[in-house]
């Protein structure tokens, strides 16, 4: 008998245990997201898990191994909309007593990975807003159907029809679309990524099936400095 309650207090102190560790990574989670926002100028409070078990621990020792954050509808400097971003911070170094007492000022981050997804829908709108009207599909090999008109780009109105390669260069997206025969005449639409938070440098880009999605990095960065 004295066994079958001792397994039993066992088995509650873990559930108990197991319950504290989710509801700390809980409530740390919301009051990150709640920075996050004020920080990186996000247009809502983003959602934000923290990773890795037992979460108690890393919060003793000041240092979380993975922080998923994700955002929907920022719109860069340049103006150009986000549908949604998601980020992981790998390496956040905050100290428990900086969280007890609330006076988390910076957040020192080791690595920072993450993807940005911009709609077919909201680069047309933005390219409208720079006298390019132009309808955008997702093409075979990671390429972009597109067709309409682009009155700005040689000063004079064109009609633009055909098949554009995407590239990004210095926080760049590009689309590249042959003109005339054979292709001969290259017309280049430039489309700004800089400036996005959480100093995420986006060097690569793919098509899906709605939009243009890129991914980037950031190594040693401190958030809300």
């Amino acid at each position: 008998m004295l066994r079958k309650l001792l397994i039993a207090f066992v088995a509650l102190v873990v559930v108990l245990v197991i319950a504290a560790d989710r509801v700390g990574a809980h409530v740390a989670a919301h009051v990150l997201a709640g920075k996050l926002e004020t920080d990186e100028h996000l247009p809502s409070r983003p959602s934000v898990t923290i990773s890795g078990i037992p979460f108690l621990t890393q919060a003793v020792h000041g240092h979380y191994s993975d922080v998923k954050v994700t955002s929907h509808d920022y719109v860069t400097k340049d103006h150009v909309q986000l549908d949604t971003m998601t980020v992981h911070l790998m390496g956040v170094h905050i100290p428990l007593s900086d969280v007890i007492d609330g006076s988390v000022k910076t957040v020192p981050v080791d690595r920072v990975s993450g993807t940005v997804s911009v709609s077919f829908v909201d680069l047309e709108a933005y390219l409208a807003s720079h006298g390019i009207t132009l309808k955008l599909a997702a093409a075979p090999n990671g390429a972009v159907d597109l067709t309409g008109t682009a009155s700005r780009i040689s000063g004079l109105p064109r009609v633009l029809t055909g098949t554009a390669t995407i590239s990004v260069a210095n926080t760049v997206l590009t689309l590249s679309v042959g003109l005339g025969q054979g292709g001969a005449k290259v017309v280049k639409i430039p489309i700004p990524l800089g400036g996005l938070p959480f100093r995420i440098t986006v060097t690569s880009v793919t098509v899906s099936d709605d939009g243009i999605v890129g991914t980037g990095t950031a190594q040693h960065v401190v958030l809300g400095s």
